[in-house]
């Protein structure tokens, strides 16, 4: 199959993740036993994700222009990410992530989504989404994410919201606009004010024009297909680091809708690749490419 186009805007981060043999509740000195840098936010893991499985993939964000934004861009870079449409903001403050992660592969984290950043998005090259096969933008800079999905729909391209519980206020401007809404857990919740997955679902349903969606990790993956909740459940492994799973998740999700496959297939990939790299380890260098993803679905079938 040929290589789908994406293009992906929102959040980039660079990471600091840090190992503990648990996540501390109270005040506690603790030594690490290990720490690695690497590459995070929502839409730029997703972007590393696509390109590793094999999508021509463009990521759109605001970085400063700092140490901190070359390394980001370095990363997507070094995995053939197209980042040369960027925005580098002098004075800007590229946002930075710590992440501290269990033995057994839970983790708390916490961001600085950085400052200056601007949030206008009126230089976003749009002429370029032309020939594009599918977006994916998440909540945390409304303002370019309403462009994307607005140009996707005059050029009828496939798109995808990720919606997190991180700005409510965001999530809601955005609810009209995207082909596909993937909902964390605890944003639908917010949203449909119950933690009942049919209720939440049918209540978006109501607000929104697209597919919804929601991701419950372990649980799996449910969308409301006409009045029915299906579900696909994930791929069992023994998870060394969850951290960033939902971003790999929408990544390959929206590649999987690129190339034409329908909900629960889409699902079933996104959900093998998730598995894969919690299963491998931390960070982008975890992510898993396209071989291995298929040989996961194959064996699945056997």
């Amino acid at each position: 199959m040929p290589s789908r186009r994406l293009v992906i805007l929102g959040q980039a981060f660079l990471d600091t993740i840090v190992y503990l043999p648990f996540i501390p509740t109270e005040p506690i000195k603790l030594r690490p036993q290990n720490v690695l840098k690497t590459g995070g936010g929502i839409a730029a893991t997703a972007a590393f994700t696509t390109a590793r499985l094999g999508a021509d993939t463009t990521y759109w964000g605001r970085l400063g222009q700092d140490d901190t934004g070359d390394q980001i861009l370095a990363r997507l870079k070094a995995e053939g990410v197209d980042v040369n449409d960027v925005r580098r903001i002098e004075g800007g403050v590229s946002p930075i992530g710590t992440i501290l992660v269990s033995s057994g592969g839970e983790r708390s984290a916490f961001g600085f989504i950085g400052r200056g950043l601007e949030d206008d998005g009126g230089w976003l090259p749009l002429d370029k989404l032309d020939g594009a096969d599918a977006v994916l933008a998440d909540y945390s800079w409304w303002e370019g994410a309403a462009q994307i999905f607005k140009a996707a729909r005059e050029r009828g391209i496939v798109s995808v919201l990720d919606a997190d519980v991180g700005d409510m206020e965001a999530v809601e401007k955005l609810l009209a606009l995207p082909d596909h809404i993937v909902f964390s857990a605890a944003c639908l919740a917010r949203l449909a004010d119950t933690p009942d997955i049919e209720m939440g679902l049918k209540h978006a349903a109501y607000r929104c024009r697209g597919v919804v969606a929601v991701t419950l990790g372990e649980k799996g993956f449910y969308w409301l297909d006409g009045d029915t909740v299906r579900h696909v459940p994930t791929f069992p492994v023994q998870a060394i680091d969850t951290n960033g799973a939902g971003d790999i998740f929408h990544g390959a999700y929206t590649l999987g809708l690129a190339e034409g496959m329908p909900v629960e297939q889409a699902a079933r990939f996104a959900s093998a690749t998730a598995a894969l790299k919690c299963a491998k380890g931390s960070g982008w260098e975890s992510i898993p490419d396209r071989q291995n993803v298929d040989s996961l679905l194959e064996g699945d079938k056997e």
